[in-house]
């Protein structure tokens, strides 16, 4: 599911221009249970999500950081969208340390850090396909990526997502590495639709990959990093079917097993 605070702020956690921002990715635990936290910063304001590695659904966040480095953040993960946890500590350096709790809970320890790495030595494959079944609305959804890694570049880049509904209705979602370019990052790879060079034509569709990693753990974001940056098609290249959208995928490069992010 696409979440709205994918969109990077005009300011950065890092600092970075506008034409460079984009969102601070942390990975870590609360308690012993690993965790991925994406944050994008506008003044003190803070917002994103997190997500548990074993689960891979996103849960909103939103808080507040002061000048000392201290930080609070609500989640909203319950019925209704309601509040179902908070966040507070300090960050020192790229440490974000503190408690998690939920409502009435006793506190648990959170550890992250910021990852600012570039993926430069990455090198191997990873094949993957999840299936998930919707019941209440009667669609399976099939999402599958190939991805191949020299040394940090793309060799091989192969995703697409179909949707099925129980009367027979198709929808999809397909993209290669043909239609894409490597471009510098400082945080992760990052690829960009060969049909719209720059980041600031906001005015037609857009695509951009980025891939984060922490050890075993890829992070696969498509779309996201700007105005009409969804990945449903670049310039005049369309990638999906009109009712068809992206996921974002986790990826355990050590067991090839992937999750669709809800």
């Amino acid at each position: 599911m696409k979440n709205i605070f994918r969109v990077a702020s005009m300011l950065s956690l890092l600092g970075a221009s506008p034409l460079e921002a984009h969102p601070l990715y942390l990975f870590g635990d609360i308690a012993k249970a690993p965790v991925l936290v994406m944050l994008t910063r506008n003044g003190g304001d803070l917002s994103g999500w997190y997500l548990y590695l074993h689960y891979a659904k996103e849960i909103r966040l939103a808080g507040r950081i002061d000048a000392k480095g201290d930080f609070s953040l609500d989640e909203f993960g319950g019925k209704g969208d309601s509040k179902s946890g908070s966040f507070s500590g300090h960050v020192a350096g790229t440490q974000w340390t503190g408690t998690w709790r939920k409502p009435g809970g006793a506190p648990l320890a959170l550890a992250l850090h910021e990852n600012h790495d570039t993926l430069a030595t990455l090198s191997g494959g990873l094949r993957c396909q999840t299936k998930r079944v919707d019941r209440e609305f009667g669609y399976t959804y099939t999402h599958s990526l190939a991805l191949g890694m020299a040394h940090g570049r793309i060799a091989k880049l192969d995703m697409f997502l179909g949707e099925t509904s129980k009367e027979g209705d198709d929808q999809s979602c397909s993209l290669g590495l043909g239609d894409l370019k490597q471009v510098p990052s400082d945080v992760g790879i990052l690829l960009k639709g060969k049909s719209t060079d720059s980041l600031e034509a906001t005015n037609t569709q857009r695509c951009t990959i980025r891939i984060v990693g922490d050890g075993d753990a890829l992070y696969v974001q498509v779309g996201g990093e700007g105005g009409n940056d969804d990945c449903k098609g670049s310039g005049d290249a369309m990638f999906c079917s009109p009712r068809s959208f992206w996921t974002d995928m986790l990826a355990d490069r050590k067991t090839q097993v992937c999750k669709s992010v809800e």
